[in-house]
């Protein structure tokens, strides 16, 4: 292969061999081919209105974007299948799926963009997708614009450079000023799809604004390098930023390199500073903790700059590796490029952390972890949630926090977000008082008395609430090998009405023997002082997701008062 630029250096003659012969991609060359194959036998869905629409008349997300999201799968498939087979028999179909995506009316989400904004700026808009699909696109066109139709080829180039390149030069982008995922994500895309098709005029013009958004990203970690996202989110920008980078570094034979940068290196270990056990990790707010490991492609990568980079023993993915649905931010050939047969697992080890600037507590004990937060309710994809915690015993989480719902415009709507459960405060293991519960917005970050690495973590959260009444909230983890305790303290300036210690979890919670049992852990409370109900909460309409929870009710209450809960 001779391409004019070195951009993706993994992409190469020796690589691309080794994935259509070795043994280790066995399994993803066949599970590849035959999907391939498959959709060389169907047709994909009609791209129609009335689906684009719903978002905009029920709120409805996962309609119109299956469909949307099918188009990208179907084309990285086709592209990845030729690759490793070099069999042309699926360019035809590639091409087809090329040209619909070129006639979409906008590559930006409907969740993204206004129905009522201007038809050039729906066709033209940048965000999370519509970068994406111009970096897709950019790079089939680089690697085989030669092997398509000089018309596709050129109308694509012509597509590209208008939705995305020429659009990215004229106009300033909100994603340009966040310190979140966003920035990553589509200045990453930006930035590959420039390198793939503009010229070294454009690339340079427009390099410094690329470089100030991954920056931006960047200083959107505090010292402690803490995703509060969660994992699923860290995968999805920091995987993001990491392409931005290998790009980057390549590009300039390696005189710009954020891989040097140590806070790149403690942004990379976070997923494993989370970690509860060998399968899964922290889940507050819209997180994805519990199941979630590192993609193998991204692992693969950290470790070849990362030599103590640690390897988990996840599957080799099937199909595409690294996924083949455009969510993925591997796209269609990094979760097979950057992989090496070589890296074998490793034993993970877990240890006790603390995040100070975000109030994160995590603790290991001989059969059990548990992960504690307070802070504030005022984060991005915020969930009302201080004092929440997540105990996993024996590889099984009981009490948890269900993290992200279903995505709608309910979800989203500030005046709706707060009805749905698992955003809800009602929805996580924090007490309701007086019937209130959490209220959003940040009314001063919890006071923290301890928070350290031998199992002492006390907080007082009472500005979560909007109480007058009340003055005081201290909770209190204290932990040793067998177990910990939580102690909630209250004070108030009048006695309250009534308080519910709710516990909340994803296994089912029985009440025998003066003990309550979830999981495989056991709640261990003063039977005397309490009444106990145990109920279901429905998460939301669009899900059938439901959250098990334990209510315990003191029968008993004071302005002064405080209860002691130990789990086993």
């Amino acid at each position: 292969m001779n391409y004019p630029r070195n951009i993706y250096s993994q992409f190469n003659d020796e690589k691309l061999q080794q994935v259509r012969t070795h043994p280790y991609y066995a399994a993803v060359r066949e599970a590849t081919i035959k999907k391939a194959d498959e959709l060389l036998e169907s047709e994909p869905p009609r791209i129609k209105f009335s689906k684009i629409h719903l978002y905009a008349t029920t709120g409805n997300r996962a309609i119109y974007e299956n469909d949307y999201f099918h188009y990208f799968e179907r084309m990285n498939t086709l592209f990845v299948a030729y690759l490793i087979t070099d069999d042309e028999k699926y360019l035809p179909e590639l091409t087809d799926t090329l040209w619909n995506i070129l006639n979409f009316e906008s590559w930006t989400l409907p969740a993204h963009i206004s129905e009522t904004a201007t038809i050039e700026k729906r066709r033209r808009f940048l965000a999370l997708f519509s970068t994406r699909a111009g970096r897709d696109i950019a790079e089939i066109i680089y690697y085989i614009g030669d092997k398509l139709p000089e018309l596709v080829t050129r109308r694509a180039r012509a597509e590209v450079k208008y939705r995305l390149i020429d659009y990215f030069a004229e106009n300033d982008c909100p994603f340009e000023h966040v310190k979140h995922n966003w920035a990553a994500v589509c200045i990453a895309s930006v930035l590959c799809t420039y390198l793939y098709l503009a010229t070294d005029e454009e690339i340079e013009a427009q390099l410094p604004r690329m470089m100030a958004t991954a920056d931006r990203y960047l200083d959107g970690y505090a010292e402690d390098c803490c995703c509060s996202e969660g994992v699923g989110y860290w995968n999805y920008g920091f995987s993001n930023f990491v392409i931005f980078a290998s790009m980057l570094k390549d590009y300039t034979n390696g005189k710009i390199n954020y891989f040097e940068n140590p806070k790149v290196k403690k942004i990379a270990f976070f997923p494993y500073r989370v970690r509860l056990s060998e399968k899964d990790s922290i889940s507050f707010s819209d997180g994805s903790g519990i199941g979630f490991k590192v993609p193998r492609y991204l692992a693969h990568f950290l470790k070849s700059n990362y030599p103590d980079y640690p390897l988990d023993d996840n599957d080799i993915h099937k199909g595409l590796a690294g996924g083949a649905r455009p969510t993925e931010p591997a796209g269609s050939t990094r979760g097979l490029f950057w992989t090496n047969p070589d890296y074998a697992p490793e034993k993970i080890n877990f240890s006790n952390e603390i995040f100070e600037n975000v109030q994160w507590f995590i603790h290991h004990g001989k059969d059990y972890a548990v992960g504690a937060k307070a802070g504030h309710n005022d984060e991005f994809h915020n969930h009302n949630d201080v004092g929440s915690f997540i105990l996993s015993k024996g590889d099984v989480v009981s009490f948890y926090d269900a993290g992200a719902g279903t995505y709608t415009k309910k979800y989203f709507a500030p005046e709706t977000r707060y009805q749905n459960m698992l955003c809800s405060s009602r929805g996580h293991s924090v007490p309701i008082i007086n019937g209130e519960e959490q209220r959003e917005g940040n009314r001063g970050i919890c006071e923290v008395y301890a928070l350290d690495k031998n199992g002492h973590f006390s907080f007082d959260m009472h500005k979560a609430y909007v109480i007058d009444t009340l003055s005081s909230l201290k909770r209190e983890f204290n932990c040793n090998d067998e177990y910990f305790t939580l102690t909630d303290t209250y004070e108030f300036t009048e006695a309250p009405t009534e308080i519910v210690e709710r516990f909340v979890s994803r296994e089912p919670i029985t009440f025998e023997d003066g003990v309550i049992k979830s999981g495989n852990s056991t709640l261990v409370f003063d039977t005397d002082l309490f009444e106990v109900k145990i109920g279901k909460l429905q998460a939301q309409l669009e899900s059938e997701k439901t959250i098990n929870h334990v209510d315990l009710i003191p029968k008993i209450l004071d302005k002064n008062i405080s209860f002691t809960f130990k789990f086993i």
